[in-house]
């Protein structure tokens, strides 16, 4: 049995294609070599929105599922997810470095994602784009950062990267990949993000796990198959 090979029968990911924490959790699993079967969740349907009530209290997606132990809150699975797996850990033990991680990660949910969806929603709004840019800005200047080691938002790749990595994916699949273009430093460290080998070691590419439009049109998750 190769490693890692016990760990693709019982973890089941429930969440919904289009749903940002649910990328999150897979690209995590795909950089810790952790097989995860993604399972699509239809948020309209009382039946299957009961099961998760049953699993995860207030309903709340994604939830992880590791043989009859459940998982819920993207910060609670992000840690389980980087524990349980293999390779360097996705957060810091420089305390420095660990703070940073935290801000970025901040920033990526309260900032830069409704930023995001409002831009994604309205199309071409000149508002909803100037806050894009704005943001995105901000996060050239720290990848650029002299005293920064490493490629990565705080250095060495942490959960930072993998928080936004789903937004700037979105800003691409709706049209808008001039604005990450326009940027020299996001741009080389999202060229680097789509095609870096996992932390785990395995020959795998963690982007690959980022849906595509039909995909979050049907809701249909993509699982990460490693060791399989």
């Amino acid at each position: 049995m190769a490693i890692g090979d016990h760990l693709a029968d019982v973890k089941v990911l429930y969440g919904i294609a289009g749903c940002s924490n649910t990328s999150k959790c897979l690209f995590t699993a795909a950089e810790k070599g952790i097989d995860i079967e993604g399972k699509a969740v239809d948020i309209n349907s009382e039946a299957e929105m009961a099961e998760i009530r049953a699993i995860s209290p207030f309903g709340t997606l994604p939830v992880l599922k590791d043989v009859d132990f459940y998982v819920y809150g993207i910060e609670a699975i992000l840690s389980y997810l980087d524990d349980k797996g293999f390779g360097n850990s996705l957060i810091p033990r420089n305390g420095v470095a660990r703070a940073q991680m935290y801000q970025w990660i901040h920033i990526a949910q309260h900032v830069f994602s409704p930023a995001v969806k409002a831009l994604n929603e309205d199309g071409t709004g000149a508002a909803e784009m100037e806050a894009v840019k704005g943001i995105l800005s901000k996060l050239e200047d720290q990848l650029n950062a002299r005293g920064k080691r490493g490629d990565y938002i705080v250095g060495d790749l942490t959960l930072a990267d993998i928080h936004w990595a789903p937004y700037i994916h979105n800003c691409c699949l709706y049209g808008h990949e001039s604005v990450i273009d326009a940027l020299p430093g996001v741009k080389s460290w999202w060229s680097n993000m789509k095609v870096r080998k996992s932390t785990s070691k395995e020959n795998y590419v963690a982007y690959t796990v980022l849906p595509s439009i039909d995909e979050i049109r049907n809701n249909k998750m993509r699982s990460v198959s490693i060791n399989v």
